[in-house]
């Protein structure tokens, strides 16, 4: 018994968010059985949880099977895959729910059917439960069935699984020490091969120690070979030390003299720094003072060349309003000697503004005259514009007329008029047409000379 819930492959496949499928039904006793339907139609989500594994084979990398996230491939906030399974005539039931609402969580569960007919967590000998763990899971399934890479390469072959021919020689011996029962004979293998690099190492050790140890021996041998003759050595080094402390005194009472003498040098060496110090202060005290003197000066020399040149502009100006004030003053004097003329101009004001007013009565009056002469001149060349179109509508329809008068004396011209082929004469046929459209010509006419 198989139920997916949440699956992309079926959803996307068959549409719907729960297959579950009753495979000891379907099958019946059938030897062989096969899956079919179009591609993307899920066939291979069904396969791959065909296994109480805790990954879909086929989706998984090459040569890495615990590599596969059930995520990727479920939609559902909680997805589940619950699988009913055989072993060895022992039925156990896989429940693997995937969580991703929130933080992404799985669990697994295995249990194994009692003879009471309940399931119940499988315990394994060395006590290990499944206890909704991961690793708890794992661990149970492949106590019972091997590991998933052996079960994948012996038993139950996914699609686009390797070819034996493409491992390599590690995974071979893995996968025949795994198929022939030999995982015992391999973890002795790695034990000895642990226990064989711990000797090594301890063995390094003790090589270590055994150099330091000759070293050891012979700085000691050397040493003893030092220690012969040593009280002669000793007291020669007595009197050459009585001689070298003669020696040390009267060096010391030189170096007590040349010391003062260093002390009363150094002296005399800090006050002359000192003094240069102070030479050197007042130099550049000095030579600031000098440079401020320079730059008032500057300033003084720039105050009095902008004081000359205001002076310069001021007189410049005043000789300026001079020349405007006689200036004003000449038009003044003229103004004042024609003070007779704008006596008499003062009182023959009111009859010029008279004689203005009268004459700008005269000029609205023109110019009333001027718009009425302009609005007849508009009218006259509208009158000349309509009696030119008359003019040309007339003369059309003298030719009109002329064109039908003439076209209609031809009926007594025509040599067929009179015959059985008057009826297909063309020419007969345009007269009485011109017949017919001469009395409308000769009205237009008329029309055209009454205008």
């Amino acid at each position: 018994m198989l139920t997916l819930k949440g699956f992309r492959g079926i959803r996307d496949g068959l549409g719907f968010p729960q297959l579950t499928l009753d495979l000891e039904r379907l099958a019946g006793d059938a030897q062989l059985i096969a899956i079919a339907g179009p591609n993307g139609s899920g066939k291979t989500t069904v396969m791959d949880n065909l296994t109480p594994y805790n990954l879909l084979a086929s989706r998984a990398a090459v040569g890495a099977l615990g590599g596969l996230s059930y995520y990727d491939h479920v939609y559902l906030p909680e997805s589940m895959k619950d699988l009913v399974w055989a072993h060895e005539g022992r039925s156990y039931r896989s429940q693997i729910v995937i969580r991703l609402n929130g933080r992404r969580k799985t669990e697994a569960f295995l249990h194994h059917l009692d003879d009471d007919g309940s399931w119940r967590p499988v315990v394994l000998e060395d006590g290990t439960l499944s206890d909704g763990r991961i690793e708890s899971y794992t661990a149970c399934v492949e106590h019972i069935c091997g590991s998933a890479e052996t079960f994948f390469t012996s038993v139950f072959a996914p699609q686009g699984k390797r070819q034996l021919n493409t491992y390599r020689n590690a995974e071979i011996k893995s996968l025949l020490a795994d198929l022939l029962g030999q995982e015992e004979i391999q973890r002795i293998g790695q034990q000895a091969g642990e226990t064989a690099r711990l000797l090594k190492a301890g063995l390094a050790l003790l090589r270590q120690g055994q150099a330091a140890l000759e070293a050891e021996s012979d700085r000691i041998g050397t040493a003893r070979m030092r220690l012969e003759g040593a009280p002669a050595r000793g007291d020669q080094a007595e009197a050459a030390k009585l001689s070298a402390q003669t020696n040390l005194d009267a060096v010391l009472e030189r170096h007590a003299l040349l010391a003062a003498r260093f002390e009363q040098q150094r002296a005399i060496e800090l006050q002359r720094r000192q003094l240069q110090v102070d030479r050197q202060a007042e130099t550049q005290a000095s030579t600031r003072a000098v440079q401020a003197l320079r730059a008032q000066e500057t300033a003084e020399s720039q105050r009095l060349d902008r004081l000359e040149r205001r002076v310069l502009e001021r007189q410049q100006r005043d000789q300026v309003r001079r020349q405007s004030l006689a200036q004003s003053r000449r038009r003044c004097l003229s103004e004042l000697a024609q003070s007779q003329a704008v006596a008499r101009a003062a009182r023959r004001l009111t009859l010029a503004q008279q004689v203005h007013e009268a004459r700008h009565g005269i000029v609205v009056d023109c110019r009333a005259q001027v718009q009425t002469l302009n609005q007849a001149c508009g009218t006259v060349r509208l009158a000349e514009q309509k009696l030119a179109t008359i003019e040309r509508d007339a003369g059309k329809a003298v030719l009109r007329t002329e064109e039908l008068t003439h076209r209609f004396s031809l009926t007594s011209e025509v040599p067929c008029a009179g015959t059985d082929l008057q009826g297909h004469c063309k020419l007969l046929g345009d007269a009485r047409e011109a017949k017919a459209l001469l009395p409308d010509a000769r009205a237009r006419r008329s029309r055209s000379r009454a205008n």
